[in-house]
């Protein structure tokens, strides 16, 4: 089943005909202990590209920090991709570290990287609490600097277009899956149309990002790689790794109704909406803390899907 957002249960109040909803946060909850620019990157903290084999890479911290992957992507020629992310409230054990299930269409490399991701997000010092939010963000140079039509989270920068007046990045879901209980999950898709590129979450078309944010070798006209994964930062503060969850914080052998999943994984291969099963590779960054076991050939309901998490603590 999937979630539901603040706006769109019955007591919530929405704006005049032709209005969009724009999130104010309580900047009394966030803290100020970084530079502007580590506040609106995605990872908090400087990072560079770090090859896991001759082609493919993923983001990590330069300044003593780590970041974790249960990781999988493919290498295609594709103008959207779609799936749905098992939707659980993580534990996050610092302030400054962060835990996510995404989608990424990606094209480039290094400073030419140029990404738009979208998924659910728990990050206390960019949100101000401790609950999963509905994020999109967006690099157009290899995560190397933030800002207006450059790079960032949400609304922080300029870049995205909201569309709709009920779902917006920073949304707030639930209710979410309990462990062992009741699953719920949160339906993403991309699709690059008319010069633009589409989110859709849970059948809304919410808004876009314009093509013309990106170069003609980046993201104009194409992606050349689909990624689904999970993600958490670790600080670095402390002598052991963080403990914060991945996913729901269970490993991938405990599945149904205890493992985050990523179920009915799709990317669009033609331009006229075409889908086609996703079939990636996997990488585990560090296989005693958090892990990813695929399923992609699956011919069942589920379509093509992972199970991905741990505890962390390794």
């Amino acid at each position: 089943m999937p979630v539901r957002f603040e706006l769109e249960l019955g007591e919530a109040k929405l704006g005049p005909p032709g209005t969009v909803p724009i999130p104010r946060r309580n900047l009394r909850a966030l803290r100020y202990t970084r530079t502007l620019q580590d506040h609106l990157s995605k990872h908090g903290h400087r990072s560079y590209e770090m090859f896991i084999d001759d082609r493919d890479s993923v983001q990590v911290p330069a300044d003593g920090a780590a970041h974790e992957y249960g990781y999988s992507s493919q290498w295609v020629t594709c103008y959207g991709a779609d799936g749905n992310l098992s939707a659980f409230d993580p534990y996050v054990y610092r302030s400054d570290e962060f835990s996510l299930l995404q989608v990424a269409l990606t094209r480039g490399s290094g400073k030419s990287k140029q990404t738009v991701e979208a998924g659910w997000q728990e990050y206390r010092d960019v949100y101000g609490d401790w609950v999963p939010h509905l994020f999109v963000f967006y690099t157009t140079n290899g995560y190397s600097e933030s800002g207006d039509n450059k790079g960032g989270y949400n609304r922080d920068v300029d870049g995205w277009v909201q569309y709709s007046n009920v779902v917006y990045p920073e949304a707030i879901s639930s209710p979410n899956s309990t462990r062992g209980g009741a699953q719920f999950i949160m339906q993403i898709k991309y699709q690059l149309y008319k010069g633009n590129w589409w989110f859709c979450c849970n059948g809304r078309w919410i808004g876009y990002y314009p093509a013309s944010l990106f170069s003609a070798g980046g993201l104009r006209n194409q992606a050349e790689k689909v990624a689904f994964y999970g993600e958490i930062v670790d600080s670095g503060a402390d002598k052991t790794s963080s403990w914060t969850d991945m996913g729901s914080g269970y490993w991938p052998d405990r599945r149904w109704t205890w493992s985050a999943y990523m179920s009915n994984l799709r990317y669009q291969s033609k331009t006229d909406g075409s889908m086609s099963r996703y079939s990636g590779s996997t990488w585990e960054s560090n296989p005693d803390e958090y892990g990813i076991e695929d399923h992609f050939d699956n011919e069942g309901s589920w379509g093509s899907y992972c199970w991905v998490g741990g505890p962390g603590g390794g």
